[in-house]
């Protein structure tokens, strides 16, 4: 009675570590298409970011205000002093 007992629980445990495998081999091939899949979305959802020459903050390429030399910048603000130190 106790060898069948021994016997079954190793057979799970066997059967758990196979089953485990191939989740983990499966698991491999589908999320690295997934995120091939994935980051070419995001390429093309995300925006440029720019860096304010006056504050050095980033911010989006659209929310940037830009002068004659396409120079970014966050604000009007820093816009002009920036051109009154330069």
């Amino acid at each position: 009675m106790m060898v069948r007992l021994i016997v079954f629980v190793a057979i799970f445990f066997i059967g758990w570590w196979l089953y485990r495998q191939f989740v983990r081999f499966t698991g491999r091939k589908s999320p690295e298409k997934a995120q091939n899949t994935e980051s070419t979305q995001k390429d093309e959802s995300q925006e440029r970011m720019v860096r304010c020459l006056e504050c050095k903050t980033f911010m989006p390429r659209s929310h940037a205000i830009h002068d004659q030399e396409a120079r970014a910048f966050c604000s009007a603000e820093h816009l002009k002093a920036f051109n009154q130190k330069h």
